[in-house]
């Protein structure tokens, strides 16, 4: 019996990780008007803020239908096999009911559990990471999703964006819409809470003492723990180093990687947005 880790493009993990430790990625969609793409396969990173910077039209996004799921189920399982895909918060994206759709078409031989992360991006993608590293060492399903919800409520996600905007046009703003307005001048610093994205605070001045609050913020929920980490970006990475750079001064790193934020969640974020995801290495 193998127990084979699907998640989808959301989880913004480098292509090297996900060789490495047999995760499936199921891509879902970006939408310049009439055009559709998948994201990583038709799509990349550096296209995609190309066009984001130098087009009018501004993509949208959908999930993969449930044959995209359904495809890649069969591709990697044989019967006595189970799957576990993990997937983006139900409440960002409808990538998790396509999931259980295809799972209910599937041959009853095969086993499939489809968890909502209640997250996105590398707060997907480190959970994702971890079940992954349990699965290659041999762990039974039932063990590998108990710590799944575990690592769920660990995850802790910060980030801040160039504008809101994105957020508010594409309808994923959760409760940061109390900051719309006002904003002039000043960088939000938001996360992930329960599935959605909350306002954590507001900050004026330079991108240093933004990053140094939202390293801040990690030190107070983590302390001294060893921390597996991913810094993400956009299309700055030199804005990217200093946040690196800063949490590396402050916080207990066990394990880290860079990458650069993917089409479907920069399709919400817009250019420009930077974060830390954490997760406790142990």
């Amino acid at each position: 019996m193998t127990v084979h880790i699907v998640t989808d493009s959301t989880a913004d993990l480098p292509g090297k990780v996900i060789k490495e430790f047999g995760i499936k990625v199921v891509p879902l969609n970006i939408h310049f008007g009439d055009e559709v793409l998948k994201d990583g396969e038709d799509i990349w990173s550096e296209e995609f803020y190309n066009r984001l910077r130098n087009e009018d039209l501004l993509p949208n996004t959908s999930q993969p239908a449930p044959g995209e799921f359904l495809k890649v189920y069969q591709q990697i399982a044989k019967p006595g096999d189970t799957i576990i895909s993990l997937h983006i918060s139900k409440e960002m994206s409808g990538t998790a009911r396509s999931a259980e759709l295809a799972a209910e078409m599937l041959e009853k031989d095969i086993q499939v559990h489809v968890i909502d992360s209640r997250n996105v991006s590398a707060g997907l993608g480190l959970i994702a990471l971890k079940a992954a590293r349990l699965a290659i060492n041999g762990a039974l399903p039932a063990l590998i999703m108990e710590n799944i919800e575990k690592w769920k409520e660990q995850v802790g996600v910060y980030f801040t964006v160039n504008s809101l905007e994105y957020l508010h046009r594409t309808g994923r703003i959760g409760k940061a819409s109390s900051l719309l307005g006002g904003l002039l001048n000043i960088k939000p610093i938001l996360a992930i809470e329960k599935g959605i994205i909350v306002p954590v605070e507001k900050i004026r001045g330079h991108f240093q003492k933004v990053a140094s609050q939202i390293v801040n913020h990690l030190v107070e929920r983590f302390g001294s723990q060893p921390l597996l980490i991913c810094f993400l970006h956009t299309d700055l990475p030199e804005l990217g180093l200093i946040l690196q750079k800063t949490a590396e001064s402050r916080l207990v790193i066990a394990e880290s990687f860079t990458n650069t934020i993917g089409p479907i969640v920069g399709s919400h974020g817009g250019p420009y947005t930077l974060g830390i995801v954490a997760l406790p290495s142990q």
